[in-house]
């Protein structure tokens, strides 16, 4: 068995020297967390312990042993919540006490219900391993009181297809595994970017575990891109922020309180999320950030379920951080085993809230930023031979800088909360990825006419994210100005009403709100609205323009003064056949005209 072991080790050393010997120098480590390893010998020691931590198992390597786990254990079970792109199944494991653990059973059971999510970037993969230790220990070790009073569902690999297309060049900044998975999905789509579009089936899967077994508390574990700092486990969510304050603050101070304090006595450094203001390093402060619902802590944060994005230093050797994983789920489990029932009081007060104004995004508030004591590593500026320019190089010597924490925290950009929203029938794509967001809605049994609000989007730009005319995520993203006009429309049979007066009608608003970064009209699902269908000719206009300026003195007026104003228009004679079409009974009245109504 040795001999076997270290033939293996001696395979994977080689690639993994050279995939990692061009990485700042690393800090030795050892700490508490060390003694959760299982000897050698041991029957249910997992392929990464096996190995020492210098792989992870493949998709059929997890899926088998995690299914012998549950053959062997009444604790566990294993299920798939949905099929990948390329047929794989995403599976998910429920480790419980109850003797029915369907999701019915679960959403009612009085035990806090925790949902943890590994791998949707599957490169970065300590959760999947830190997870099947775990589970292994509460089946067959000495830890199955840490599901006495908690249910707990786990999803050790939900981007599949991309954890098979393996490398040990996919990540170049990272150290370890030896054999890393892709960022993206089979689509090359960012999972992490789909929670409110739902393009990708893996998202669709994890939405609808969270409306069949609506989880207490939600946890999604990455691994950094970036700087070099000591820390090696930091989480957030926290502070305050966002949609859901009670749940935010509770976060802030019960839960980081108690897992700090676990990770510290097991050995480990915790932190806040770490973003350099100068994506480079740390001599202009930190910059904290609360992102768009696209992201999974702000999406549950938005749907006022409790949220925390996990993101382990990536420059930390992969044992320390799967072994810091460890010790962050266990500290959760036990933290909602005390405090689960004041999280329910949190989270029953975030979803009663109905607030008259909903801000669409967030900025830093212009005045003087919080301080923050960083511990840092060491660096300096080196002149590029190749560039000509300044880089950073990392020295691997610890030290403690007080530096600026900026934060994003200012809500802004306003929307006043409307009674309820009607979307057409013929948007039955949008209808239809309301519906699986588990949004509630009232489905028109006949054509209805209403007085409602609607939005004439003006100046529209389609671009993505950086501001370039280029695809994002699979979509060309667009932004305009929405001009408010009172009209009274009629929406057919088929359409769709939903109230705001719902625990996601939070939800509703920012999905079907155009100012917003993540409504579905920024994702360009009603890139019809900008599409001109109808037109006049030139032998019809010059005649119609004639007689329109011969018989309005003030329409003569208001074009001269357009033209004067304006010299690209004046020079322009289709522009100026436009002009004047927009202001004849011919011209498109829906032209620009978003399709969704608001009912004020």
């Amino acid at each position: 068995m040795k001999k076997n072991f270290a033939t293996v080790f001696l395979i994977f050393i080689p690639s993994l020297l050279i995939a990692q010997s061009i990485l700042p120098p690393i800090q030795d480590w050892h700490g508490k967390s060390e003694s959760l390893l299982v000897k050698y010998n041991n029957p249910w020691i997992t392929p990464t312990e096996k190995l020492d931590f210098i792989t992870t198992p493949n998709y059929d390597e997890t899926m088998s042993w995690l299914k012998k786990l549950d053959d062997a254990s009444p604790l566990i079970s294993m299920i798939s919540i949905g099929k990948s792109p390329e047929g794989r199944d995403i599976f998910m494991v429920i480790a419980s006490t109850e003797k029915t653990v369907s999701a019915s059973a679960l959403k009612k059971s009085t035990k806090p219900l925790l949902l943890v999510q590994a791998g949707i970037h599957s490169g970065e993969i300590d959760g999947k391993d830190a997870g099947m230790m775990l589970l292994r220990d509460i089946a067959f070790g000495n830890k199955k009181q840490l599901i006495d009073n908690v249910n707990f569902l786990f999803i050790p690999l939900l981007n599949v297809d991309g954890h098979e297309r393996s490398s040990s060049f996919n990540r170049p900044n990272q150290r370890g595994p030896e054999n890393m998975g892709w960022r993206t999905n089979a689509q090359n789509l960012n999972l992490n970017r789909d929670f409110t579009k739902l393009d990708s089936k893996e998202i669709r899967s994890v939405i609808k575990v969270i409306n069949d077994y609506d989880p207490l508390l939600f946890m999604d574990i990455h691994v950094t891109d970036g700087a070099d700092y000591q820390y090696d486990i930091t989480f957030g969510g926290l502070g305050g922020q966002g949609y859901s304050k009670s749940n935010s603050n509770w976060l802030a101070t019960t839960y980081k309180n108690f897992a700090d304090k676990e990770l510290i006595t097991n050995g480990h450094i915790p932190g806040q999320l770490l973003f350099a203001v100068n994506d480079r390093d740390f001599s202009q402060g930190n910059y904290s950030f609360w992102g768009e619902p696209r992201f999974s802590d702000s999406y549950g944060d938005l749907r006022h379920t409790a949220s925390i994005l996990v993101e382990n230093h990536s420059l930390k050797p992969f044992k320390q951080r799967v072994l810091g994983t460890y010790v962050l789920l266990e500290s959760t489990l036990k933290v909602l085993v005390k405090e689960g029932n004041s999280l329910k009081k949190s989270t029953v007060s975030d979803r009663s809230i109905r607030d008259s104004k909903l801000p669409m995004k967030w900025k830093i508030p212009q005045v003087k930023p919080d301080s923050l004591s960083l511990l840092a590593i060491e660096s300096k500026l080196v002149k590029s031979t190749v560039t000509n320019t300044e880089y950073v190089q990392w020295l691997g010597k610890p030290l403690t800088m007080k530096i600026a924490n900026y934060k994003k925290t200012e809500p802004v950009d306003f929307v006043n909360r409307p009674k309820g929203y009607y979307v057409p029938a013929s948007y039955y794509e949008v209808i239809e990825r309301l519906q699986l967001h588990g949004i509630q809605m009232e489905k028109l049994k006949e054509s209805k006419e209403v007085t409602v609000e609607m939005y004439r989007i003006q100046d529209a730009k389609f671009q993505n994210d950086s501001g370039k005319p280029f695809p994002f995520e699979g979509r060309m993203q667009v932004s305009g100005t929405p001009i408010p006009e009172i009209r009274k429309q009629v929406f057919p049979k088929g359409s769709i009403y939903i109230s705001t007066d719902q625990p996601l009608g939070d939800l509703a608003i920012i999905l079907l709100e155009p100012k917003s970064p993540d409504s579905f009209l920024s994702w360009g699902f009603f890139n019809q609205t900008f599409q001109r269908t109808e037109y006049i000719e030139a032998y019809v206009m010059e005649p119609t323009m004639t007689k329109m300026l011969s018989e309005s003195p003030e329409l003569q007026k208001e074009f001269d003064q357009k033209k004067a104003a304006d010299a690209v228009f004046a020079n322009d004679p289709n522009a100026i056949y436009s002009w004047f079409y927009s202001k004849t009974k011919y011209y498109d009245e829906r032209y620009l005209l978003y399709p969704v109504g608001r009912l004020n």
